[in-house]
């Protein structure tokens, strides 16, 4: 939506006072509280129209949506993956970069997919807005709000959720700005801890929040022995020791988890590049005096590598891209290329 569709059609008063709110908590929340950002998107929407379900969530390949929060009414579900086809809401939401309304197309493409809560009960009226990159303008996730009415959500309504939407990824992405603020990781990405870049990490940063989860409970216990008797004591105490066992059985998933090989949708041409700069720095001229191509077409093949690994810096190629394919085109005698889409472990 354009400023000047903004300005032609100004929120209500109500309105704006629900966003202002949402914009103060967003701003209010700690560098990489996520889940107090959603549930301020949640709770402004919930404040504009009665939701029957609300969720948030990102793509992570090409065909599959990790919803990170979810609600079915005002009960919290656990965290999914989903995988997606064309022809659902997903898939059209992430190529068009357009809100969803399931009263234009009376709810086909939403009733196609898998049901959130009790898969008895269809959504009458939804909206699902693209949560777009601040800086490519790309699709990454989406956010839905869902009723089992219809004709509950109103024009204002959708512009005030890509409000919100948009709202929620500047807030994240003041994250990101502030986190590099002092450029510790333009040069060496690798070094950025915040970012989960294989199963030790992974394991690592789950044990960190079950073990404040863990010390926190087992301060309850102790004063749930003394407050509630001991019934109260003992079941306190139970949930410290489920904390417990889930830190051991995430630790043990990792171990006996097989990755799935993947392809790296890289052509055989952007492999090569891709490769000369990990192993040996070569800037755009260099690359193009080398390949026998013009500059131009080597921007191009950068820009794309860039994208489809998911990273901003030249210097983040290094460390993203595949060890399997850095060996594959490894050659005493120069650079070769291997097929495009070549199998490989991702990290």
């Amino acid at each position: 939506m354009s400023p000047g569709d903004q300005e032609a059609h100004p929120f209500s008063p109500a309105t704006v006072a629900v966003l202002r709110n949402t914009d103060r908590r967003l701003r209010a929340a700690d560098r990489g509280d996520l889940t107090r950002r959603y549930a301020a998107c949640k709770a402004a929407l919930t404040g504009l129209a009665p939701l029957d379900a609300f969720y948030i969530g990102y793509f992570k390949s090409e065909n599959s949506l990790v919803i990170t929060y979810i609600f079915d009414g005002d009960q919290y579900l656990a965290p999914e993956v989903l995988f997606y086809s064309p022809g659902g809401v997903t898939h059209w939401v992430r190529t068009s970069r357009k809100p969803y309304l399931s009263r234009e197309d009376n709810g086909r493409m939403l009733h196609r997919g898998a049901p959130l809560g009790d898969a008895a009960q269809l959504s009458q009226d939804a909206i699902v807005v693209p949560l777009l990159d601040h800086k490519s303008g790309e699709a990454v996730g989406m956010m839905s709000a869902q009723s089992l009415k219809p004709d509950v959500f109103s024009e204002e309504f959708l512009r005030a959720m890509e409000w919100v939407g948009r709202a929620l990824m500047q807030s994240v992405a003041r994250d990101d700005d502030d986190a590099d603020s002092l450029g510790l990781y333009e040069l060496y990405p690798e070094l950025d801890s915040s970012r989960v870049q294989n199963e030790a990490d992974l394991v690592n940063r789950i044990g960190e929040k079950l073990d404040e989860l863990r010390l926190l409970l087992g301060d309850l216990t102790d004063q749930a022995k003394e407050a509630g008797g001991p019934e109260l004591g003992r079941a306190v105490d139970s949930a410290r020791q489920l904390a417990e066992r889930v830190q051991t059985e995430v630790a043990e998933l990792v171990r006996v988890h097989e990755p799935r090989i993947l392809h790296l949708d890289l052509t055989s041409r952007e492999v090569e590049i891709a490769a000369l700069i990990a192993r040996d720095g070569l800037s755009n001229g260099a690359l193009a005096s080398q390949l026998h191509i013009s500059e131009k077409t080597v921007k191009t093949h950068v820009g794309n590598i860039l994208r489809k690994l998911g990273v901003t810096q030249r210097s983040a190629i290094a460390w993203t891209l595949p060890p399997e394919v850095l060996a594959a085109t490894e050659d005493p005698r120069g650079p070769r290329t291997i097929g495009a889409k070549r199998s490989a472990h991702v990290p």
